[in-house]
Formats: C-alpha cells, sequence, structure tokens
C-alpha cells in the first residue's frame, strides 16, 4: 500500500525564475505571498502523482485529514529555520496526510542523518524517504488478501513505523477499511466490463 515515489512536480519557467530570484531562501520563505501560487502548483501536480495518497502512511490523504505539502528535511519558520536551501528541492516535498504531520507524528523532527546542502540527493535519512527508499525493501506486510499488518525489515522501516504510528489501530483499521473499498470497486469495474462485453456480442449476433 505504501509506494515509492517515482516522479515529481515540474515548474514553468516563469515559475523557476521567480523561485531563483529569492534565493538563497530566507527564513520563513514558504510563507511568503510571492510564492503562494507556485506553491497551489506544486501541491496539485503532487496529488495527481501520489494519487491522493499520503507519502508516509499510504493512505489516502482524506482518511487522515487533508492533504498537506511535506518538507521531508524540515523547513522550520521564521524564527527557527532548518533546512532552508531544500525549501523548494522537488525531492524534498510531497503531499502527506494531516494525520502523519501532526505535531505528535513527524511535526518539525529532524529526519535528516546526515546532511550536504549543496546536493539533496547526497544526503540521507532516518526513515524510508519516499523518493529515495523502495518501501518493500523496509517493511512487511501480513499475509492474506488484505494486507493490512505492517512490520519492520529494516532501521529505516522500524524509525517510520514508530514515527507514525503505521502499526497503531487506527492505521491498521484504515487500511482495512480502503483495501475493502478498493476490492469492492473493482469487483464493480468487473462487473461493467463483462456487461459491455456481452452487449457487443449481442449486437453481433443480432
Amino acid at each position: 500500500m505504501i509506494k515509492q515515489i517515482t516522479r515529481t512536480f515540474t515548474l514553468s519557467l516563469a515559475e523557476q525564475n521567480t523561485l531563483n530570484s529569492l534565493i538563497p531562501f530566507p527564513p520563513g520563505i514558504w510563507d511568503d505571498s510571492r510564492v503562494k501560487d507556485i506553491k497551489k502548483e506544486i501541491h496539485n501536480q503532487l496529488l495527481i502523482i501520489q494519487n491522493n495518497n499520503c507519502c508516509y502512511c499510504g493512505l489516502k490523504v482524506n482518511e487522515g485529514g487533508r492533504a498537506e505539502i511535506e518538507h521531508i528535511a524540515n523547513k522550520g519558520g521564521r524564527t527557527r529555520p532548518a533546512y532552508t536551501e531544500f525549501v523548494f528541492t522537488e525531492k524534498n516535498l510531497a503531499i502527506i496526510c494531516q494525520f502523519c504531520n501532526s505535531s505528535s507524528k513527524k511535526g518539525q523532527e529532524d529526519v535528516v542523518d546526515s546532511v550536504d546542502l549543496t546536493n539533496y540527493d547526497n544526503c540521507t535519512f532516518k526513515i524510508v524517504h519516499p523518493y529515495f527508499d523502495n518501501p518493500d525493501l523496509h517493511y512487511s506486510w501480513s499475509r492474506g488478501k488484505y494486507k493490512i499488518l505492517i512490520s519492520h525489515i529494516s532501521n529505516k522501516g522500524e524509525k517510520s513505523i514508530k514515527l507514525f504510528g503505521l502499526d497503531s489501530e487506527a492505521h491498521t483499521m484504515a487500511r482495512a477499511k480502503q483495501k475493502m473499498f478498493e476490492d469492492k470497486l473493482s469487483r464493480y469495474n468487473r462487473i461493467e466490463e463483462i456487461k459491455a462485453r456481452v452487449k457487443d456480442i449481442l449486437k453481433n449476433i443480432f
């Protein structure tokens, strides 16, 4: 259910020029009115790319509150800035559900293990990174029709499960609910496909 993100957003030349004009990014730049439309564009593109799924728990974002843009390496704020160099770095941004982004979950926790401020791709992380890591190498799922019980098979997996409460009752129940809905939807689509085929056959006969 938790999938690696394989592509990210792209900005127009004008949007990129706007960001370039703001470098070096000052603390609090994310809340600057000059980037409001750019943030909206990033949000809309990431929702489509991630199929409305949270980058950490894999659930539809409406299962855990509204969709928000996540800074994997925290941006911080005006008074306590963090990794401001990566505020608009493509692979540092993803859609997260409000539940996973709450103060009781990731919030402002620093998940960067080692940092290279000149090249984001050289950074390493304590958690399963939505772009860099294949979840199948870090998580194990219970066998059976509905694979909803999660466990870790790596240190990153263990850290992520603990940080986001991925093995909690709330997350487990939400996964079960989503799996059953997807199963019903799949069967419904199959029925519609069969109906269409029958209609085509009858049309050819008569």
